[in-house]
């Protein structure tokens, strides 16, 4: 296999020759150089202008969800506070309405216990229900409080002129004990 078909003779071309572009003159260069420099700049330019664009639009919808946000809270805690202003405005009606009727039972309650406690009421079940009777001038003894006066000697005590305060347990005790005594 051969590498040249036609030997070391030049090729025969199919077509035109290709045109050869004529070399740049050096202001061309310089030129061509310049614009593609200025074309970068106006790039950088528009670039660094969608870039602040863009900043200043995140910037604005930052702000305006930051304004949703707070207004929706706002709206959220005056909505939740009238919602606790009307629930206790019912925990308030049911409790008007249980002190109410804890009002009429209780005066019910006294009417009763008025009743029970007269001394005419409780004469009459005195009488009938335990059989009792009035105490009649001869069962009815007085006691003087110089009999129950503090001391070693009652006797002594009353000689003396001396006498002693006691509490009201004390003289309870002492008046039980005289009566057990008579």
């Amino acid at each position: 296999m051969s590498y040249y078909d036609d030997g070391n003779l030049a090729r025969q071309l199919a077509g035109p020759a290709p045109r050869l572009d004529p070399l740049p003159r050096p202001r061309d260069l310089e030129a061509e150089k310049k614009a593609r420099q200025a074309k970068l700049v106006r790039e950088a330019a528009i670039r660094k202008q969608y870039k602040v664009a863009g900043r200043a639009h995140a910037k604005a919808v930052l702000h305006l969800i930051t304004v949703f946000v707070l207004v929706g809270s706002v709206a959220g805690f005056i909505v939740w506070r009238s919602a606790k202003i009307t629930e206790m405005s019912f925990v308030n009606a049911g409790l008007s309405r249980q002190i109410g009727e804890l009002d009429r039972e209780n005066s019910l309650l006294q009417d009763r216990i008025a009743k029970k406690a007269s001394l005419q009421t409780t004469r009459e079940q005195a009488t009938e229900q335990l059989g009792m009777q009035k105490a009649t001038s001869e069962q009815i003894h007085y006691v003087s409080s110089i009999y129950f006066q503090a001391g070693d000697d009652k006797n002594v005590s009353l000689k003396q002129g001396r006498r002693e305060v006691l509490a009201d347990n004390e003289w309870l005790a002492m008046i039980e004990a005289w009566v057990k005594d008579h």
